[in-house]
Formats: C-alpha cells, sequence, structure tokens
C-alpha cells in the first residue's frame, strides 16, 4: 500500500468510514456520472428531434397555407370564367352532364336536401338558369364543396330550403339511389362560391 493510500485509510478510518465504503460512495458517484452523461445524450437526441418535428410542422404550415392561397387563386379563376347560362344550355348539362366537364356555370338553386345523410359538404338542390318562384326550380342536382368530406367552410350559412346564387363548375354525373327503391342520374357540380338569396 502506498503512503498516499495508508493516509486516506488512516483519515477515513478516523472519520469511522471504512475504505469499502469510500469506495462504493465513489463507485456510486462514478454511476452517477455516467448516468448524468447518457441522460444529457439523450436531451441533446430530444432537443434535436424536437427541433426537427418543428421544422417538418412549419414546412407543412407554410405548404398548407401555399396550397389555400393557390385554391382560392383557383376558384377566384373559374368565378371569373363563370357564366350565367340560358335555360336551353342547363336542360343540355342535366341531359348530359359528362359532356360539359369543367364548364363553369352561374345558376340559381332551392336547396332541397342538406342533412345527416348528405354530409357536411354535399347537399341536393332543384336548380335554375335564373331566380324563379320557390317551387319552379325544376333540374335535381348534386353540389360538393372544399374537399367533399369536412373541408367546406363555404357551405356553413347554407340549409335546406335555402334560395342561393351559385357559382359552379360541372363535375360530371352521378347516380344514387332513390328513396322509393330506383335509382337516378343527375349533374354533379362543384361549389366555387354561393350566395344566399
Amino acid at each position: 500500500m502506498s503512503v498516499a493510500a495508508a493516509v486516506a485509510a488512516l483519515v477515513l478510518a478516523g472519520c469511522g468510514v471504512s475504505t469499502e465504503e469510500h469506495e462504493a460512495v465513489q463507485a456510486s458517484a462514478a454511476a452517477v456520472t455516467v448516468e448524468k452523461q447518457e441522460l444529457e445524450t439523450q436531451l441533446a437526441d430530444t432537443t434535436t428531434k424536437l427541433t426537427a418535428a418543428q421544422a417538418e410542422a412549419e414546412e407543412l404550415r407554410s405548404a398548407n397555407d401555399e396550397r389555400e392561397v393557390a385554391e382560392k387563386a383557383e376558384a377566384d379563376k373559374k368565378a371569373n370564367k363563370a357564366k350565367k347560362i340560358t335555360s336551353r344550355e342547363l336542360a343540355q348539362i342535366v341531359k348530359k352532364p359528362d359532356s360539359y366537364l369543367d364548364k363553369n356555370v352561374i345558376i340559381y338553386a332551392r336547396v332541397t336536401q342538406f342533412d345527416s345523410a348528405t354530409g357536411p359538404c354535399t347537399f341536393r338542390a332543384n336548380v335554375s338558369h335564373a331566380q324563379v318562384g320557390k317551387y319552379d326550380y325544376e333540374h335535381n342536382t348534386i353540389f360538393n364543396a372544399g374537399d367533399g368530406l369536412t373541408n367546406c367552410d363555404i357551405l356553413d350559412d347554407v340549409v335546406a330550403e335555402d334560395i342561393v346564387k351559385v357559382t359552379a363548375t360541372v363535375t360530371g354525373s352521378l347516380t344514387y339511389d332513390t328513396q322509393v327503391g330506383g335509382s337516378t342520374t343527375v349533374p354533379e357540380m362543384q361549389v366555387v362560391k354561393i350566395t344566399r338569396l
């Protein structure tokens, strides 16, 4: 045993601490130091991952904002290209909706169904080329808005029995089952702009 070790043993013995207890405390301190270093490494890794996740979230927010701006610009473009149509033009669209894909029109409608069965982004309406008496809208049509599922704020103020002016894009035909057991095929349109009258 070296002189320094002997002196340390005597000092520890004088304090009532055995060499084994001293070594155990030193080993425990070393283990705590190692655990602290591991925790600091984990914290650094977590901080790096958090920073990356925040950057990704910011990119997604930015991309979403850009998408919304692009969608609004596209809707504005379609609204500006839309035109009022004649009774005959509407009858042609009703007759062959698939022949008028992407045609932008301004029409008038009475909302006939807008409930939990249609969902928040789809409604059924009877339409006309002009504003007419409440029950003179004659052509059954399906309208969708937004993403067709949940993102359709444009329809928040619309309910069944409303009379509306709609700027819409023809998206083709839709066949659905009727309540009396048959089926019917109607024009389907995407709402670009809608105003309650």
